[in-house]
């Protein structure tokens, strides 16, 4: 076996150990219409009862998983004769962009539909749905039906209205009525002359991928047991801190870190990880905490093995061995 001796300081470059995920608050929207204050809204006022304004929402990618936690809609109404509050229902579909004319997804397909609302004229409306864990990987449309609401001149009042700096083509539809036949179909709000994106706001909460760590055991004792640990995150360019516990004090021992696991009979127990890297490491008190950072530019899916050993007399050839840690990179 051909093994490399690497000093302490470059431990940083080379190790990681990831944590439990934390969460993170992100809003998904396409339009700019603000949540607090003053806002210059356009009411869509042609919507009628059964049609439904979708927007097509997506995350960052590395956002993914995320889990829904509120729907915001604003109504809004030009009529000062209109009523003040519209019946609603809302939709949530697990899809991209759908293709204008096709007839699915339907309403029927949501994998989330809401009871019947009452939306207030004059800003935004939220809906809780944290406790329905909707969970999505990827794109999906959200949408606001009109179950009912008034009619005056002008047009269904109040209903829902977009911002007025733009329609995004890709990210605006209408599962929309045909006034003649009565079927319904996808329709792109912006061929309708919108002068901008549906005010539909989602929050969600994300869940990070930091990687993970997997204990495959192969741990010798002696008169010491020896537990290897770590926490931080995976990701390149990230911190780490790694802890062993339960060394033999006041002696010498060597962290092995392979590419790929081994688990060879040595020394009366099984080496892990292939020896393609030794750090030597004193074992002070008993206790080593080592901080590092993953390296820049470090692939997805990529696996390294550690384990430590050290000089323990009560070992059956003197030695004693950590368990041995998978430490994988998150996608």
């Amino acid at each position: 076996m051909t093994m490399r001796l690497l000093p302490l300081l470059t431990l940083g470059a080379v190790l990681a150990l990831p944590v439990a995920a934390a969460a993170t608050d992100i809003t998904l929207q396409n339009d700019s219409i603000p949540e607090s204050g003053q806002a210059t809204v356009a009411v869509q006022a042609g919507l009628v009862p059964g049609e439904i304004a979708v927007a097509v929402l997506a995350a960052q990618a590395g956002d993914y998983p995320i889990t829904l936690q509120n729907i915001k809609v604003f109504v809004a109404k030009q009529s000062a004769q209109a009523p003040n509050t519209m019946t609603v229902q809302l939709y949530v579909w697990n899809s991209s962009a759908p293709t204008v004319g096709a007839t699915t997804p339907s309403p029927t397909q949501a994998i989330y539909s809401s009871p019947q609302l009452s939306f207030q004229a004059g800003g935004w409306n939220q809906w809780d749905v944290s406790s329905n864990n909707i969970v999505l990987n990827g794109t999906c449309l959200v949408g606001c039906k009109v179950v009912s609401t008034g009619f005056v001149a002008g047009g269904y009042q109040p209903n829902n209205v977009t911002d007025t700096n733009g329609c995004q083509g890709t990210k605006n539809f209408i599962w929309a009525k045909n006034l003649f036949t009565g079927q319904f179909s996808w329709a792109n709000l912006c061929s309708f002359g919108a002068s901008g994106d549906w005010g539909i706001h989602v929050d969600a909460s994300t869940t990070a991928q930091t990687g993970n760590f997997t204990d495959l055991g192969g741990s010798l004792a002696g008169n010491f047991a020896p537990i290897l640990t770590g926490s931080g995150s995976l990701v390149d360019g990230d911190a780490f801190a790694l802890s062993i516990n339960n060394l033999p004090p006041s002696t010498t021992g060597y962290l092995f870190l392979g590419l790929s696991p081994l688990f060879a009979d040595f020394k009366g127990g099984s080496l892990g990880p292939s020896p393609d890297v030794l750090i030597l490491l004193g074992t002070g008190f008993g206790s080593l905490n080592l901080p590092g950072s993953m390296p820049v530019g470090t692939p997805g899916n990529f696996s390294f093995y550690l384990q430590m050993w050290a000089a323990d007399a009560g070992g059956p050839h003197g030695a004693c061995a950590s368990n041995t840690l998978q430490c994988t990179t998150p996608p």
